[in-house]
């Protein structure tokens, strides 16, 4: 059965991302292929430092250089491969179709804003919402993700809530960007 190219959200190609390091080259990802269709959901599984994070991090060019860099494939997004777009269109694309749900929550949410706050600004960039319509939205997105008490811990600050709760925190914020493609590390 053939996929139709509007079916594909993403199709990455042969992906190599490689850390060069004084040690020599560390291939993190190094030939990594696979499809997603519009709607699906797909798990990418393997040992501690196997190259998931490193590929969901390639997808959205954000591979530290120095040391990484993509070295190899495509990843073709909505038809159109990322690998060749420049740095200010990515970032046009970085929240507003493809968004990441980081594994540690703190290396997303600044210790000195409550939660409300970094959740509001994601959805006052993405979805354009000020005033009431706005804090509405930040209490209904931290009840998606089972926050309890939202009203009143959307005042909280990070080091308030367990690091499960800032995962959560991270995901309402990543899931109000209301993007195409969420890759949860």
């Amino acid at each position: 059965m053939t996929e139709s190219v509007d079916e594909v959200l993403l199709r990455v190609i042969g992906l190599r991302t490689y850390f060069f390091v004084r040690q020599g080259t560390v291939k993190a990802v190094d030939g990594v292929s696979f499809s997603l269709k519009k709607g699906e959901v797909l798990g990418v599984v393997g040992e501690s430092a196997c190259g998931k994070s490193v590929t969901g991090l390639s997808i959205l060019r954000l591979v530290p250089d120095p040391p990484g860099k993509i070295v190899g494939g495509r990843i073709l997004f909505e038809g159109e491969d990322l690998v060749s777009k420049s740095e200010a269109e990515m970032r046009g694309l970085r929240g507003s179709k493809i968004t990441m749900i980081q594994q540690n929550p703190d290396s997303s949410l600044n210790p000195v804003f409550r939660i409300g706050e970094q959740v509001a600004e994601a959805i006052a960039i993405h979805q354009k919402l000020r005033g009431r319509s706005l804090w509405d939205k930040v209490v209904e997105m931290l009840r998606q993700v089972k926050i309890a008490s939202a009203e009143t811990r959307m005042f909280d600050y990070p080091h308030q809530m367990s690091g499960g709760m800032r995962q959560r925190v991270a995901g309402a914020i990543a899931l109000s960007c209301q993007a195409s493609l969420l890759i949860a590390d």
